[in-house]
């Protein structure tokens, strides 16, 4: 599968393991198209295909208000999400390789694990959970594309940097209510 062509179906992301240093990308028949490899402890991460080689690599930037650049090995932005001042999600600022701007909304205010990610011709995909809320690894996602806007690669890149956020938003509520 060329990760790089514009893509519709489902992609499933399971989150991380403790102490696995990556996890499979799968389509809903469970055959793996990419995997995800995580470092920790710089919010980086990096794509790989199904060889082994790095076809996309996130390093955040910024020290209050953080962007998440997605790059391709050869420079080009593949996802550049901006996360919005006072709502980290519905007022961000995302931009794909095309450079078409999508709008993030979060359709539920009970859950923060809902996106969907819409285009002036209408909503494009939509991420789900596929974990309940109280578990281990709350950021197992189901990433469903409806139309063809987004290559698989986008898609993958653009669903790990909403768990990158995610979970500061989780750290920083935590340290907060310590």
């Amino acid at each position: 599968m060329d990760l790089r062509v514009p893509f519709t179906g489902t992609l499933y992301l399971p989150d991380k393991e403790f102490l696995a240093a990556g996890t499979p990308v799968l389509l809903a028949d469970g055959q793996p198209v990419a995997s995800i490899r995580w470092h920790t402890w710089t919010q980086r991460f990096e794509v790989l295909d199904n060889a082994g080689a790095v076809v996309a690599e996130c390093r955040p930037e910024g020290l209050f208000r953080r962007r998440y650049p997605v790059h391709a090995p050869d420079g080009r932005v593949l996802v550049d999400l901006k996360p919005g001042t006072w709502r980290a999600f519905n007022g961000a600022e995302l931009t794909v390789a095309s450079g078409r701007r999508l709008t993030i909304r979060q359709p539920s205010m009970w859950s923060s694990r809902n996106f969907e990610f819409h285009s002036p011709e209408g909503l494009v995909g939509r991420i789900s959970p596929t974990t309940g809320t109280f578990t281990f690894r709350p950021d197992s996602y189901a990433f469903e594309l409806l139309r063809p806007v987004l290559s698989a690669l986008e898609a993958i890149s653009l669903a790990q940097v909403l768990r990158l956020v995610a979970r500061g938003q989780r750290a920083a509520a935590g340290s907060a209510s310590s």
